[in-house]
């Protein structure tokens, strides 16, 4: 037996490895990092280019050009038949043939009104709730056909 033991002197002591417990720290940066990511705040960094006006008269000239003209047509399709409305233009009524519509008049009107507004590209499709999808497509590439690409569909 040993002295020490005998008097009693390591009584309390005991050889124990020391283990640092990490799950409380780590608790909370699970919790603490999704949270200052959710609430930092992130910068949208964008580069504006401008250009400065000149004094020449000539770069003056050449911004006052006139804009464009917006030009609204509208093509109603009725279960009887086309209706194209053009600003200074008046068009009659496109019947249908035989229960049929009739495509080459609507492209001869489209056509007119690209004639008297060559820089107009918009036209808007007004169909009627019994038109089926098939005649609004085939409308749409008549349309397309015609010089106006920028299709909107009015209900």
């Amino acid at each position: 037996m040993d002295l020490n033991n005998a008097l009693g002197r390591n009584r309390g002591k005991r050889d124990v490895d020391t283990e640092i417990n990490l799950t409380g720290v780590m608790n909370v940066f699970l919790i603490l990092i999704p949270f200052l990511l959710l609430t930092a705040v992130f910068m949208r960094i964008s580069v504006l280019e401008l250009s400065l006006p000149s004094l020449d008269k000539k770069s003056a000239e050449i911004k006052e050009q006139k804009p464009k003209s917006v030009v609204l047509n509208f093509l109603s399709v009725r279960e009887n038949g086309f209706e194209l409305r053009v600003p200074e233009l008046k068009l009659p009524l496109i019947p249908k043939k035989n229960d049929i519509y009739d495509w080459e008049a609507l492209v001869s009107q489209l056509k007119q009104a690209k004639e008297k507004y060559p820089d107009a590209e918009d036209i808007i499709i007004s169909p009627e709730n019994a038109i089926i999808y098939d005649t609004i497509v085939t409308t749409m590439d008549r349309c397309r056909e015609a010089g106006f690409p920028n299709i909107s569909i009015s209900g």
